[in-house]
């Protein structure tokens, strides 16, 4: 199936009553990994990187090769996303690169500053024709690559404002998560939030550590797309940190493998099984 734009998948996710996940991958293995998962559950995804995924396998460049070249080998729909973009001009270089799906992080700038910079990111998207997902509010936390900085929850009024001016094509919100394997959803704000925004998809960063009760009634709630970053790489490190003998090969294998677990476990979650 050939690589597939952001546009695709979260409008059969808010067609289906699921939530997309979105899965941080910072190399080859993981990304394989990932697309096991998707394969084995004939499930849609989002191959993300985010600046530090981007730092460690090369560039953007090279991302946008490793992502497009193994969506487009995948039998299920694949969007190649940018994660936590901090800037226009990394917006760009990422459609020119042929990533499918952008998100522009201005949510540790002042209110007016987000908006506005949303704007200036909304309208490289469009020209690509690719969506465009912002964030109001502000997920703490720690993840390599993300600026953090103490958590912010997501006020409905001004996401209402936001999504009105800017026209995202979806919103990260900030309802009690945390970038890391940590967090808590409050649901009832997720459901404030859906309404004031008219049912725009909503996505929930620091997927990962969330409990399945939480997770079920956050996609109940109107969440349609759910990052997950730490849960993977902690897997991953630890099948590495397991292994033995002088060839990484295997070590590596047995990483991808680890992921896959960790990813199909997240694909069944959220619902998004036998979605494609």
């Amino acid at each position: 199936m050939p690589l597939v734009a952001g546009f695709d998948l979260l409008t059969g996710a808010e067609r289906g009553g699921y939530a997309v996940p979105g899965f941080n991958v910072s190399n080859v293995e993981m990304a394989l990994g990932v697309l096991d998962a998707a394969e084995a559950r004939r499930a849609p995804v989002f191959l993300q990187f985010n600046p530090s995924n981007l730092k460690h396998i090369g560039g953007v460049e090279v991302a946008a090769a490793v992502g497009r070249t193994l969506a487009q080998r995948a039998t299920v729909p694949v969007a190649l996303h940018l994660d936590h973009g901090p800037d226009v001009a990394l917006l760009r270089r990422a459609v020119a690169a042929g990533f499918t799906s952008l998100m522009f992080d201005g949510s540790t700038f002042p209110l007016e500053r987000n908006r506005r910079e949303t704007m200036t990111a909304y309208a490289v998207a469009q020209e690509a024709r690719v969506p465009l997902e912002a964030e109001l509010g502000h997920v703490g936390g720690r993840e390599p690559g993300v600026v953090t900085s103490e958590a912010v929850l997501t006020d409905p009024e001004a996401a209402a404002r936001f999504v009105e001016d800017t026209r995202v094509d979806s919103l990260a919100v900030s309802v009690g998560t945390a970038h890391g394997l940590a967090g808590r959803v409050d649901t009832m704000l997720v459901r404030e939030i859906r309404a004031a925004v008219r049912g725009l998809p909503l996505v929930l960063h620091g997927g990962s550590g969330v409990t399945p009760a939480d997770m079920r009634s956050a996609v109940t709630a109107g969440i349609r797309k759910v990052n997950i970053s730490s849960e993977i790489h902690a897997a991953f490190a630890r099948a590495l940190a397991e292994a033995t003998g002088t060839d990484p090969r295997p070590a590596l294998n047995r990483a991808r493998e680890a992921v896959t677990q960790v990813a199909v476990d997240r694909i069944n979650l959220l619902g998004a099984a036998q979605r494609a």
